[in-house]
């Protein structure tokens, strides 16, 4: 594992830094600013997640076409492209004044930053690695819980030394000039090391034989069932980390206590997604998918009936174990079940499914909060869900 990481450590360092980016698009990261930007422009609950919502999806849309780009355009300049973009729409976040501004701005964080940034990464991965492509998603993906692990308590930092307008400033420029030129130095043609040669040559084979286009994908049954579980750790952690502070209120916890125990999700997460990826080059990112949903169902269920804040804390155990297992499996599923030629446009199809996922659960929630639904509740219906999808795959894994 040293040696790949050694002889690979320029493209694996850029996909670190393309999903770390990706943080100031994550929804994690507008939570922290969520009651500042309402005070100001006088938004509701339901209001902030509309927009919120409808910002998500039409950046699911955008994905439709932009994902595919990946199969096609230089992933070095493509990287390039998306992070400048992304650097100047957190600046741009700075000086929204209106419902319309802030509709507009996270648009763009979400199709840069969630979108094309996460998108980029994982498909350059998947399709440049075969024999040990579950390790070099699982250290490419640290970038993501390494973000998520200091971006909060960086941004309340920043937050109280300079503004919250000041701190989406800092973090844009940060962005343009360190890590987009950085990034577009790493991914400079380099030769590949693989130990595994007869294995990455036996995968090489299979997934050339099965290169599914987006048309084929759709047709497919079993396709829908997967999709369902893969759907269910962004829509419910979505939800629950864009509605954090109202569960705190009703609560009666810290308001603190979100911020702080997101360094816990994101160490979990860090376990899991190394662990996850030596499973994957182990058995298989399908075999995985039967399983990862049981850590998050138990966490919601503790979440909802908890009454003091130890129960948020055994929440964020639970949703980093099982995102960590999830980012493993959705980096290699694809490849494993529909080949790599056509990746960017199949990936492109199922980022567009989370994009949307984690659109409608802010808005969904956020009506559901207004016309007094608690928010408990809904996180139990969450847990039903994922122990329904969880027995559907245990009864199908063999035909799948």
């Amino acid at each position: 594992m040293y040696e790949f990481i050694k002889k690979n450590h320029s493209y694996l360092q850029a996909g670190f830094f393309l999903t770390f980016a990706a943080s100031i698009g994550q929804t994690f990261y507008f939570a922290l600013y969520a009651g500042n930007i309402r005070d100001e422009l006088g938004l509701s609950h339901g209001s902030y997640g509309g927009l919120y919502t409808a910002a998500t999806l039409l950046s699911a849309l955008t994905m439709l076409y932009t994902g595919k780009m990946v199969d096609y355009v230089n992933v070095r300049y493509l990287s390039f492209f998306v992070l400048i973009l992304l650097g100047l729409s957190s600046i741009a976040f700075s000086f929204i004044n209106s419902a319309f501004f802030l509709l507009i701005v996270f648009y763009l964080l979400r199709i840069t930053g969630q979108g094309m940034s996460t998108h980029t990464s994982s498909t350059f991965i998947a399709k440049t690695f075969s024999s040990m492509r579950g390790k070099a998603i699982a250290v490419t993906v640290l970038g993501r819980a390494f973000g998520e692990m200091i971006m909060p308590i960086t941004a309340l930092l920043l937050i109280a030394f300079v503004g919250w307008r000041n701190a989406w400033i800092y973090t844009g420029l940060f962005i343009l000039f360190i890590i987009a030129p950085y990034v577009f130095y790493l991914l400079k043609q380099r030769d590949i090391y693989e130990p595994d040669l007869n294995k990455k040559l036996n995968t090489t084979i299979y997934e050339n034989q099965i290169n599914y286009r987006r048309s084929d994908v759709i047709k497919n049954k079993f396709f829908y069932l997967i999709l369902s579980s893969i759907l269910a750790p962004p829509f419910i952690c979505t939800g629950i980390f864009f509605h954090s502070y109202h569960l705190i209120e009703i609560k009666g916890w810290s308001t603190e206590i979100y911020a702080l125990t997101m360094p816990i999700f994101s160490l979990l997460l860090i376990i899991f997604v190394i662990f996850s990826g030596w499973a994957v080059d182990k058995w298989s990112a399908k075999d995985l998918t039967s399983f990862y949903l049981i850590p998050l169902a138990i966490g919601c269920i503790i979440l909802a009936i908890g009454k003091n804040e130890v129960a948020m804390i055994l929440f964020m155990v639970c949703a980093g174990a099982t995102t960590g297992f999830a980012t493993s499996i959705a980096g290699s599923l694809w490849a494993e079940l529909y080949g790599t030629k056509y990746l960017g446009e199949v990936k492109a199809l199922v980022m567009s499914c989370v994009v949307a996922s984690t659109a409608i659960a802010p808005g969904i929630m956020g009506y559901l909060i207004d016309i007094s639904v608690s928010l408990s509740d809904q996180i139990l219906v969450c847990s039903v869900y994922m122990i329904m999808i969880t027995g559907l795959l245990l009864w199908k894994r063999k035909a799948i």
